[in-house]
């Protein structure tokens, strides 16, 4: 069974009577029918229908927008392994020219490297330490987590508790 347009935009039936705004087809309401001729068990249903399409479209949303993410990443991720291998052949041949630079001043090749290999040492001793002092800075995300139980709280509706309360002795 077939149904054809009349130029209003309106179906027609195949008998050729047509359908009023609050017609029910087969058992199902129609888009058309305004809100206060729906039943409670229709509004009821349209409304979680609705909502789970809202959410499959909400998650087809953020599945796209991680997938750009993580390619842009990607990208991003290639572009400095492709630095580090270059500064990796790189820094072997700038510390032989530094050694050969000291020795040029006059100062034996074995001392010379001797310099170069300190100053890399030097160079490592400070990196470590800045490291280690932010290591020591760092606290667990606190107000991420209180956060989280909040809405947890909020959608379990159990009340917030209330902090202890101080006693003074």
């Amino acid at each position: 069974m077939t149904t054809t347009q009349d130029p209003l935009g309106a179906s027609a039936e195949p008998n050729g009577a047509k359908p009023t705004r609050g017609d029910r087809k087969a058992g199902r309401i129609l888009p058309t029918t305004p809100l206060r001729e729906r039943s409670l068990g229709e509004l009821v249903a349209t409304l979680s229908r609705d909502l789970a399409l809202l959410v499959h479209q909400e998650i087809e949303l953020v599945k796209t927008d991680l997938k750009t993410t993580a390619l842009k990443i990607a990208v991003g991720a290639a572009g400095f392994v492709v630095a580090l291998i270059a500064l990796l052949f790189a820094v072997p041949v700038l510390s032989i020219a530094a050694a050969l630079g000291i020795h040029a001043l006059g100062i034996s090749l074995g001392f010379s490297f001797l310099i170069v290999g300190g100053g890399y040492v030097l160079l490592a001793l400070i990196a470590a330490s800045v490291g280690i002092m932010q290591l020591r800075k760092a606290k667990p995300p606190t107000r991420a987590v209180g956060s989280m139980k909040a809405d947890l709280q909020a959608i379990a509706r159990k009340p917030t508790p209330a902090p202890p309360a101080a006693t003074s002795s």
